[in-house]
């Protein structure tokens, strides 16, 4: 009887000693998971699986190495939890152990001293470009469609992400700056646009390089920043109505405003800094300008153009026609047509130099009057600042029949 309770003393010490032996397996399981599980989530997880199960482990022949074991691994879990709250959670991958690269997007703005910028508009489209480090022949990622959801957020075109593989990359992105479609962004092929750019379009453009994938200091968000900036010409005039004459609206048609813009012929970007090359002549048919309806007798016509460079030292001059009505003495509502031309300024603003300049907006002040139309100096909108420009000397207005 003393051998048979020998046997099972014995028996039932080994079956504890190997379920004790199999906790210390899961406990080290789940130190092993950290990353995956939150550290009071393990902890609860073990004791919980503990508390249901049939070994008595406070054994007096067997409670002071359990118990030291078991400390001893609660220490480790405990660090290593520490050690994972404080890193943040993993990156996203993919199967392949690839990493998930978001974008957000700004557009620099500079007006008057004071610098600033604001989230690029919702739903603007835009195409992104990833290389390795300092390589601009050969894309690690063709370009992808992206659209601006919220907070100047960019979201992948038909739920694309980007998934990249652990290493440094140069990111470039290029938008027209429109929501309607992407057909007005540039196509690259060894870093240079593949056709001449063109007038009427908003090229905004980004670059972020050298980024590290994933993102330094640990954490799950590979979120790129993009600061865009304005890389075509703004042309904007408000019309004003001067002593004497009234001006009531733009005359019918959509040639009422119309400007003559540079030649586009070899107009391209380079995609590693966004940089056009300038236009060297001005085309001799007009192109229409946007306007504003006429309010407080008043109105904006405004064009965006490709750069446009000096002429030899000399400004090239753009001809601006506006086909208005007026009132001029109080008499009947009658049709005029003004005509004037433009030159950029020679000043410290614009580099000393004649030439309409990348990211610049020029803004002109069009004063009619009975008998001609005055313009005045440029102030400052959203683009970059552009300093006093002298009075241009019109042509007088079609006589009145």
């Amino acid at each position: 009887i003393e051998i048979n309770e020998l046997s099972r003393s014995r028996a039932r010490h080994g079956i504890a000693k190997a379920q004790t032996v199999s906790y210390m397996y899961l406990l080290i399981l789940l130190v092993l998971l950290r990353p995956r599980v939150k550290h009071g989530d393990k902890i609860a997880q073990f004791w919980q699986y503990v508390k249901h199960s049939n070994l008595t482990i406070i054994k007096t022949t067997n409670m002071k190495t359990t118990n030291i074991l078991l400390t001893i691994l609660l220490l480790l879990l405990s660090v290593t939890g520490c050690t994972s709250d404080e890193q943040g959670d993993d990156p996203v991958t993919n199967g392949k152990g690839e990493y998930a690269v978001n974008f957000s997007g700004n557009i620099n703005l500079t007006q008057t001293k004071v610098s600033s910028s604001e989230s690029v508009a919702t739903g603007v489209k835009a195409k992104i470009s990833t290389f390795v480090t300092d390589e601009t022949s050969t894309p690690v990622v063709d370009a992808k469609g992206y659209t601006v959801a919220t907070a100047g957020k960019f979201n992948g075109d038909d739920s694309f992400v980007m998934y990249l593989a652990k290493g440094s990359y140069d990111f470039y992105a290029v938008s027209a700056n429109i929501t309607t479609s992407a057909n007005g962004i540039p196509v690259f092929s060894s870093g240079t646009s593949t056709t001449d750019l063109q007038n009427k379009v908003d090229y905004i453009y980004a670059n972020s390089k050298n980024v590290a994938v994933p993102a330094t200091g640990g954490g799950s968000d590979n979120n790129i920043t993009l600061n865009f900036e304005h890389k075509a010409v703004r042309i904007t005039i408000d019309v004003k109505s001067g002593t004497g004459l009234e001006l009531t609206g733009w005359q019918d048609g959509d040639d009422h405003a119309t400007i003559t813009p540079p030649v586009i012929t070899n107009c391209k970007m380079n995609l590693t800094d966004g940089v056009i090359t300038p236009a060297t002549s001005v085309n001799t048919i007009a192109d229409n300008m946007e306007t504003t309806a006429v309010a407080t007798k008043a109105s904006t016509a405004s064009y965006t153009m490709l750069p446009l460079a000096a002429s030899g030292g000399n400004a090239h001059q753009l001809t601006v026609t506006f086909k208005v009505k007026v009132q001029v003495g109080g008499r009947a509502e009658e049709n005029r047509t003004y005509t004037a031309t433009l030159t950029a300024p020679n000043t410290s603003d614009n580099g000393n130099t004649t030439a309409f300049q990348s990211g610049k907006n020029y803004t002109y002040t069009a004063t009619l009057n009975p008998t001609a139309i005055t313009f005045t100096g440029a102030t400052v909108t959203d683009w970059t600042q552009v300093g006093t420009m002298e009075d241009l000397k019109p042509n007088e207005p079609d006589p009145v029949p």
